[in-house]
């Protein structure tokens, strides 16, 4: 096969939070769909979750994808919460070698597992990981629905949604591409649940690059050993942000009369937190996440 690159595209905030209902989710993932039809950016797997998201993408050029990924997604979110989304950075790495390329992949498919939300990655909603060596979609479709309702948006003719309006990843997604990288099944389920660690490093030192690895993708701000405690299952999983955000959302800011989160004053987030944590017993930096603001 010829050598190619693929690049990963990690976009996160240090505080608060890129989504927070299901349907926030659902517009991301759709605009990044008609944004790589757009720009001609082949996807070959992504983990959305909810302070950051990761892309493995084939391209030459990923530049305005992503600054318009980040640009349409950013006008969503304050239309509809009156508010911009938190800061943020991006970190691009790169990798030619195909051992180097079937650990950014798989890493970027284990990522809802390395943070505590899923004991598997087929078992998230927002990632790619359910696209790759599966049966004929279609043949479990459940339904069609317009996708972005605002006029100008056009979606592709060969894209399909499902009843909430989701582009299914099989449509973007370059599933083929990765099958052909893995081979077979086997090594895909393989790669799916090995355990990091040494191994994984001295696999890519024959390719002479830099060696992909947990804190490569992850990042250094993020605390590893609690990654792999999440990988090998001793760690409880955690409760999900999109559920708190409901909660705070949808009934606390009812009860505060207020339109956003945003609008909460200090006091009301107070109250808020104390109900957050006797309801879930959730941590003080997660409730801090969830009602983060940024400074007027």
């Amino acid at each position: 096969m010829e050598k190619i690159k693929i690049h990963h595209l990690c976009v996160s905030c240090n505080e608060g939070l890129f989504f927070r209902s299901r349907q926030d989710y659902i517009r991301f993932i759709n605009n990044m769909a008609i944004l790589a039809n757009k720009y001609k950016i082949r996807i070959l797997a992504f983990s959305v979750m909810s302070n950051h998201f990761h892309v493995g993408v084939m391209t030459d050029g990923y530049g305005k994808f992503l600054q318009s990924l980040k640009r349409s997604y950013s006008n969503y979110y304050r239309r509809k919460y009156g508010a911009g989304i938190p800061e943020n950075k991006c970190v691009v790495t790169s990798a030619g070698g195909n051992v180097h390329i079937l650990t950014m992949l798989s890493y970027i498919l284990r990522n809802p597992v390395h943070h505590g939300l899923t004991g598997h990655p087929f078992g998230y909603p927002y990632s790619s990981s359910r696209c790759y060596f599966a049966y004929d979609f279609q043949l479990y479709g459940i339904g069609w629905a317009p996708t972005v309702k605002r006029a100008k948006t056009i979606m592709p003719e060969h894209f399909s949604s499902d009843r909430e309006g989701m582009i299914d990843p099989h449509f973007f997604v370059d599933e083929t591409m990765v099958e052909n990288l893995f081979g077979t099944s086997g090594k895909f389920m393989y790669f799916m649940s090995r355990y990091s660690g040494p191994k994984w490093e001295s696999e890519q030192q024959e390719e002479k690059e830099s060696p992909v690895t947990l804190e490569t993708i992850e990042g250094s701000d993020i605390d590893l050993n609690v990654c792999l405690q999440n990988e090998r299952g001793h760690a409880k999983l955690l409760v999900p942000d999109q559920l708190l955000c409901e909660y705070v959302d949808g009934v606390a800011v009812c009860k505060a009369g207020k339109c956003s989160y945003v609008e909460l004053s200090d006091s009301e987030r107070i109250k808020i937190a104390s109900e957050l944590k006797e309801k879930w017993h959730v941590k003080d930096a997660q409730i801090s996440r969830v009602l983060y603001r940024e400074k007027r």
